[in-house]
């Protein structure tokens, strides 16, 4: 009988995998981290999780089954990556800053699905239909980016050469510059501290002087009598 207990993961009661799934999961996510995605056997994903190749087919319906949970995975974190944009409190850059903080931080707690983060697209470009699925993750994830943007020059954040499509692009190909440089070392490169600094730059060029958001005030606190 499989164990339905849920491993435990950033997304809480929406990781719909049973431990067993999710620890094969994780093994075939970790192979095409190393060895691409061609790699993604049944022999190989079995080695890996230390099981036989019909365990396998006892939780998924063969490899194409493997496949179509992993692209589960991939949706999963780019629609938590859009939810990080929704801060009720920042606005505009600073937004913008702060979720794509929360995204590098994420990536550094997730090694074991780095290639599935970082390159989709040649992990399931063999499914059609997942093709166009990747399309669309792509797109609500810029048009997270494009709405802190707009957000920004309405609020003059923005100084006046800066045109919002254009720093759209630019944020987007920084932040996965920094996905690609730490699925090639995940051991190495820290996506936090890689992240920020590729921001700061970004943010720096981007914002109009004297629009920097202000650091709360400390409390005072009162003396006793």
């Amino acid at each position: 009988m499989e164990d339905m207990s849920r491993e435990e993961t950033i997304f809480g009661d929406d990781w719909p995998y049973s431990k067993a799934k999710s620890s094969l999961l994780r093994s075939a996510a970790i192979v095409i981290r190393e060895k691409g995605p061609r790699s993604a056997t049944l022999k190989n994903v079995a080695g890996k999780a230390g099981v036989t190749e019909p365990a396998i087919f006892r939780h998924f319906d063969g490899v194409d089954g493997v496949f179509q949970s992993m692209f589960a995975i991939s949706e999963l974190f780019y629609d938590k990556f859009v939810t990080f944009f929704d801060d009720g409190e920042a606005v505009g850059l600073d937004r913008l800053d702060a979720a794509t903080g929360k995204i590098f931080a994420s990536l550094r707690d997730n090694a074991d699905f780095a290639y599935l983060i970082a390159k989709p697209d040649p992990v399931f470009r063999q499914y059609e239909k997942l093709r166009g699925k990747i399309s669309a993750m792509n797109a609500k994830l810029r048009a997270a980016v494009v709405d802190c943007l707009k957000e920004a020059k309405s609020s003059g954040q923005l100084v006046a050469t800066a045109e919002i499509e254009p720093l759209a692009t630019a944020t987007i190909g920084a932040l996965f510059q920094v996905m690609y440089a730490w699925l090639e070392d995940v051991d190495g490169c820290d996506p936090r501290k890689e992240g920020r600094k590729a921001m700061a730059f970004l943010i720096a060029l981007s914002r109009k002087p004297g629009t920097e958001a202000k650091a709360p005030k400390p409390k005072a606190t009162r003396r006793k009598a």
